[in-house]
């Protein structure tokens, strides 16, 4: 492999739209609300000749990798690999050449390939702004070429433009095309839209059509009916005031809701006094909650390559 070096992190089909593709779940709500926006657009861009095809993922031992094939007009694909455990940086940088050479004469596609921990953090097994590894055959099906520069990778898709045939490249993976994706999001919308009018028929039965029809039953139905109606809001009202005197005993859903407000109410109180430990926290919680989620997809990949 040939290895060349260098800083400039420009690079064709913008890094932040691809890292938008792989899921937004530990980002600020803005940011993954503005993402939803630009997945919105990008799907009501689509053609029917545009191919999305799936994801490719494999267990190692020592970590996982996914392998995404280009989509949405890039050139090249997306190669992330997940370690598990402690880090070596000498490692690290083995398994990411070796990983992108094997991916490489798999599929002869320009690639990126990024690391990350556990937690999902981003890994500079090199250099503090080289956490990215990019990778190209030469023309003509030669050698495979190397480098941790973003800009090298920029200057092969300038000055060797590919028109690829990913149906035959692809052949071996699964993929969807704008159509299909589309009509599987507006299916998906239409149902979403028939669970909300049966919460609101459901709604307005409840807080509207039952009051009212016992009004009207109240007023223009018998006497023995107007008298169950009767009984029943006094039944209510004397309920509320046995709670507002403290002569019931709560229901046990209800003791646990007050026992919860409590606690929040605690928590809160806290967390107010000592602001710069509760952040602590809550950043100690969400890497413990992404390490956890690394380890089951982890053991699922695991799981799916035994079956193979």
């Amino acid at each position: 492999m040939k290895h060349s070096d260098g800083r400039d992190p420009t690079v064709q089909c913008s890094l932040h739209e691809r890292s938008d593709m792989q899921g937004d779940t530990d980002r600020p709500r803005g940011v993954a609300a503005l993402t939803r926006l630009r997945s919105l657009n990008w799907m009501l861009s689509m053609t029917a000749q545009d191919l999305y095809f799936d994801s490719i993922k494999e267990h190692r031992g020592s970590y996982f990798v996914e392998y995404r094939p280009p989509s949405n007009g890039c050139s090249f694909a997306i190669l992330t690999i997940t370690f598990l455990g402690s880090l070596d940086s000498a490692k690290v940088i083995q398994s990411m050449e070796t990983e992108l050479a094997f991916w490489l004469s798999r599929y002869p596609i320009p690639l990126m390939v990024f690391g990350y921990d556990e937690a999902h953090n981003p890994i500079a097994p090199r250099k503090a702004d080289e956490t990215c590894l990019v990778g190209w055959i030469a023309p003509g099906g030669g050698d495979a070429n190397l480098s941790w520069n973003l800009n090298d990778l920029s200057n092969h898709l300038d000055s060797a433009p590919a028109h690829p045939d990913w149906r035959t490249i692809y052949s071996d993976i699964p993929f969807r095309t704008g159509d299909q994706i589309k009509e599987h999001a507006l299916r998906r919308l239409r149902e979403q839209r028939k669970g909300f009018l049966v919460l609101k028929l459901a709604l307005s039965m409840w807080l509207a059509v039952i009051p009212a029809t016992f009004a009207i039953a109240e007023f223009l139905g018998p006497q023995w009916l107007g008298a169950i109606v009767l009984a029943y809001s006094l039944w209510k009202a004397w309920r509320v005031a046995r709670e507002l005197w403290g002569h019931s005993t709560p229901s046990p859903s209800a003791s646990a809701s007050r026992e919860k407000q409590r606690k929040m109410d605690h928590y809160f109180y806290h967390c107010e006094r000592n602001p710069g430990g509760f952040a602590r926290l809550v950043l100690e919680n969400f890497d413990a909650d992404a390490r956890e989620r690394t380890r089951i997809e982890a053991a699922q990949i695991a799981a799916n390559s035994q079956l193979k």
